[in-house]
């Protein structure tokens, strides 16, 4: 008679398999929702401070154009617009979006006597990001200014050309303001992505530099207003000017500077104009 000998062994080792697949999916799933976001909030935030420094170097090229006045050395300048996903795991790629906006800005300048307004109109270079994780943030470059921007409000981080001086002897307020306007150059204006693009900035000419006398209030039209009425606010108290003497008044799309008790204010106005365009060589 044969007898039948019964086992356990293949039932363990299914369980056993069945525990161990079961273990690394909680493992993994434990590490995407927990690690992940905080790997990705830093990697982005990382890239934030890169861009930061980045667009910083930019400014200080386009400054340094502007300064020297040398014709046909355009200089490339590389901004990196976003980051790549993390590997083998769920996650989100950043991109960013950089571009020439021509005529973006206005400064208006009127006089007192008789109330005649002076429209100047200036371009800007912007990048903006759209992360998944950290907070977005937008880099211009306008009027010379450097403007981080978060959702939060504004602060200028590279001033412009911006400079008082007051005589309190004879009342004299005299301002020099050296505004860089960025106009584009080709058709290359715009790029979008997560890669690294160049952008090409060469000095072109001084196309406006005008001595306006008799100036009753200046206003420049942009969404950056506050960080503008900081930095002009600094600026004006530093040359002692009677705070009770000037008025600002901050719209959030426009900061208008008001002379109230300065008969005489001057306004040296210079604008130099730097060509610009994004991608790799300079396209004539």
């Amino acid at each position: 008679m044969l007898r039948m000998k019964t086992t356990d062994n293949a039932v363990v080792g299914m369980v056993s398999a069945i525990l161990i697949v079961g273990l690394i999916v909680a493992v993994i799933a434990v590490v995407q929702i927990t690690y992940v976001p905080v790997i990705m909030k830093q990697r982005e935030a990382e890239h934030m401070d890169k861009v930061t420094e980045q667009f910083g170097s930019l400014t200080s090229v386009i400054d340094g154009q502007a300064a020297n006045g040398r014709l046909g050395i355009p200089i490339a300048t590389f901004l990196t617009l976003g980051n790549k996903e993390l590997p083998f795991l769920v996650s989100s790629k950043a991109f960013g979006s950089l571009e020439i906006l021509d005529n973006a800005r206005m400064i208006n300048v009127t006089y007192k006597v008789n109330g005649t307004v002076k429209t100047f109109r200036i371009g800007i270079i912007t990048y903006s990001s759209t992360n998944a994780y950290y907070l977005d943030q937008s880099y211009t470059y306008e009027a010379g200014a450097m403007i981080v921007s978060q959702s939060q409000g504004n602060s200028m981080m590279c001033r412009p050309g911006f400079y008082v001086d007051y005589n309190s002897v004879t009342n004299v307020l005299n301002i020099s303001f050296d505004v860089v306007n960025i106009s584009s150059f080709g058709k290359k204006t715009i790029a979008g992505g997560f890669g690294t693009y160049p952008i090409h900035t060469e000095f072109h000419d001084v196309s406006t530099n005008i001595l306006f006398t008799n100036v009753s209030d200046m206003t420049i039209v942009t969404p950056f207003s506050k960080a503008w009425l900081l930095f002009i606010n600094r600026s004006l108290m530093a040359a002692n000017l009677n705070h009770a003497g000037y008025l600002l008044t901050d719209t959030g799309q426009a900061l208008t500077l008001d002379f109230l008790s300065y008969p005489h204010v001057n306004i040296i106005f210079k604008i130099i104009d730097i060509r610009a365009q994004i991608g790799p060589g300079w396209a004539e």
